[in-house]
C-alpha cells in the first residue's frame, strides 16, 4: 500500500478539492492507497474541513497538531501510515501528480525517490529559484551530495528506512536534506526524476526566515555528521 501524505497549514480554500484530485489520480493508476493529511498549526477552517472529510471518506486519515512544523507533520504522517511506502505531496499540488507513477515504478528499487524541479522544469519566482540553487550548491560542497531538490513535496520513501530516524529529524523544513544525507551516508539508494512544478502562489513560509533557518541548519548538521555519520539513529 502507498500512503500519500499531505502536510497542510491554513489550506481551507483548496483542501477538499485537492485531496479528491489526489485520490482520483491514484485510483486511476490502480494504486492501493490511503491519503494522510496532517495539519500543523492551522488556525483557519482547515481542521474542521479535514475532520469532516475523514468522517465520510474511508481512505482518508486526518490529524491535527497544535504546533507549526512541517517536520513534525511528516513524523506524525509516517507513524500513522499503513503503507509500505510513503509519498509526500504539496497541498497545492504544485508538482505534477505524475510523480505518483514515478514513485510507484521506482520505490521497489530504491530507499527514496526525489522529484526534482531542477532536472525537470519549474515556474517559480526568481528569488526562490536562486535561493534553492544556492542551497543545493552548499549541500554539494559540504556533504558531497548529488541531490538536486530538497523541497518537501514530490518525495517518496520506504517507510522502514525513515521510521528509525523519526525521533531525531528536524521539526521544520530541514528533514528532507537530513534523510538524503543519512541514506547516502549509509550507502543507500536514492533515485532522482525530473518533474514539472508550477508554484507561483505566495509562499506559506517567510522566505527570509526560511533561508536563514535552512543555512543555519545546514552548518549545524555538518558539525553533527563529522562527529557521528549516523547521527539520526539513536
Amino acid at each position: 500500500m502507498y500512503s500519500l501524505f499531505i502536510p497542510v497549514f491554513n489550506e481551507e480554500e483548496i483542501l477538499e478539492e485537492n485531496v479528491l484530485r489526489v485520490h482520483d489520480y491514484a485510483s486511476k493508476l490502480k494504486l492501493e492507497h490511503e491519503v494522510i493529511i496532517v495539519s500543523n498549526g492551522s488556525d483557519d477552517g482547515t481542521v474542521a474541513i479535514g475532520e469532516a472529510l475523514a468522517k465520510k471518506l474511508k481512505w482518508l486519515k486526518f490529524f491535527s497538531l497544535e504546533e507549526k512544523g512541517p517536520g513534525l507533520a511528516f513524523v506524525k504522517g509516517v507513524r500513522e501510515a499503513s503503507g509500505q511506502w510513503s509519498i509526500t505531496l504539496d497541498a497545492d499540488l504544485s508538482s505534477e501528480l505524475t510523480f505518483l507513477e514515478f514513485a510507484r515504478d521506482l520505490l521497489p528499487h530504491a530507499d527514496m525517490v526525489v522529484g526534482s524541479k531542477t532536472m525537470g522544469s519549474q515556474r517559480r519566482g526568481l528569488v526562490r529559484v536562486i535561493g534553492s540553487q544556492t542551497y543545493i550548491l552548499f549541500t554539494q560542497i559540504l556533504f558531497n551530495l548529488t541531490i538536486s531538490d530538497y523541497s518537501l513535496g514530490a518525495k517518496a520513501y520506504r517507510r522502514d528506512v525513515v521510521l528509525p530516524l523519526l525521533n531525531n529529524i528536524d521539526r521544520w523544513t530541514g528533514y528532507v536534506f537530513e534523510i538524503c544525507a543519512h541514506i547516502q551516508g549509509q550507502g543507500g539508494k536514492i533515485i532522482q526524476v525530473g518533474i514539472e512544478c508550477d508554484d507561483t502562489r505566495v509562499s506559506r513560509f517567510n522566505l527570509f526566515h526560511e533561508g536563514f533557518y535552512r543555512y543555519k541548519h545546514l552548518f549545524n548538521t555538518f558539525k553533527k555528521i563529522r562527529n557521528s555519520p549516523s547521527w539520526l539513529v539513536e
